[in-house]
């Protein structure tokens, strides 16, 4: 077995997301995986002499600047308007990138950047939620037949995001491109899609919004169709009790999986059997929980999978991946008249 080789990451961006990286990182590094952060670029961030004194980390002045090191991965994790033009002129000068989700911020946008790249798997976008223990292990056990012939899926995500939201771009129509289906709705797409086996319809929605008055969907209610079973899908940024729910329903038994990491309590993923309670002295006591989890480490499990090929359950998001999401964002959209 020959000598690991240590792979450069230079990281573009270092709000939430990108410091989120930065430790993971710092997890993997003490796993003993060989990686070398090359620089941070982020004119924006303010709390670089911490930053620097801790992890010795490099902040540079200009985007190209980061190139000079020859790094083989650039982690783009900017604004969703930001990250369109910096993904596409890095994707041009041929290193691989990882891009946060999502993929633009609508298909126009999607197809341009896949369109940047020079070479095949060049370009990933980051889905972390595939990395939650619970999700992963029950949406393989889907498709491994383990519930029997799907009936339906139900999956509800909702947050209140905090008072000062409206200060920033999260909300901002513009910046971030809409409002609760791109984020966080494109996550759950994603993992309908990839239940659906790429089958996934939209047939009819609805919208609300009114509290944070800046033009974006506040929540949306979609009715999606997988292969011959129903989805119900929830998505909000008004929603006061940070929620995360996902059931699936088989014609041999069920999954609930709850709980997303901090406010949203923590990750379970519990199975129960057809008519199990015929078999136990409740329905609570037929079922199984399968896994818990704080959530945690998904970054650093989506990394490692991403850089070195470490195994899971679930695979990175590859470009042709995440611009079938962005297609079927499209779709909800208009089902939405958003």
């Amino acid at each position: 077995m020959g000598k690991q080789k240590t792979v450069k990451v230079f990281f573009v961006g270092f709000g939430l997301i990108g410091q989120e990286r930065f430790k993971s990182i710092q997890d993997l590094l003490e796993k003993g995986k060989k990686i070398q952060i090359t620089g941070i670029y982020d004119p924006f961030f303010r709390d670089k002499e911490k930053f620097t004194k801790e992890y010795k980390a490099k902040f540079l002045d200009r985007l190209e600047d980061g190139l000079k090191d020859k790094p083989d991965w650039a982690f783009v994790a900017v604004p969703h308007d930001d990250a369109v033009k910096i993904t596409q002129r890095l994707l041009k000068t041929g290193i691989n990138v990882l891009m946060e989700k999502p993929l633009g911020r609508n298909i126009r946008e999607a197809k341009k950047i896949v369109g940047s790249t020079v070479r095949k798997n060049q370009l990933w976008v980051g889905f972390n939620y595939r990395f939650f223990e619970g999700l992963a292990k029950a949406i393989k056990d889907a498709k491994d037949g383990k519930f029997g012939k799907l009936i339906s899926v139900n999956i509800e995500m909702g947050h209140g995001c905090h008072p000062d939201i409206t200060k920033g771009w999260k909300l901002d129509p513009v910046k971030a491109g809409g409002g609760a289906m791109i984020d966080p709705g494109i996550h759950l797409l994603d993992l309908c899609r990839i239940i659906a086996d790429d089958k996934l319809k939209v047939k009819c929605g609805s919208a609300w919004k009114g509290f944070w008055k800046t033009g974006i969907e506040e929540e949306c209610h979609l009715l999606l169709e997988g292969k011959k079973f129903i989805i119900n899908f929830q998505v909000s940024v008004v929603k006061w009790r940070s929620t995360f729910r996902m059931e699936i329903n088989g014609d041999k038994g069920y999954a609930v999986i709850e709980g997303r990491n901090r406010s949203y309590g923590k990750q379970t993923y519990t199975f129960g059997p057809r008519w199990g309670w015929q078999k136990a002295a409740s329905q609570k006591d037929s079922e199984k929980v399968i896994s818990e989890s704080t959530g945690e480490d998904v970054f650093t499990k989506e990394i490692d999978a991403l850089l070195f090929s470490t195994k899971h359950p679930l695979k990175p998001c590859s470009a042709s991946e995440a611009l079938e999401n962005m297609k079927i964002l499209e779709q909800c959209r208009k089902a939405l008249r958003i």
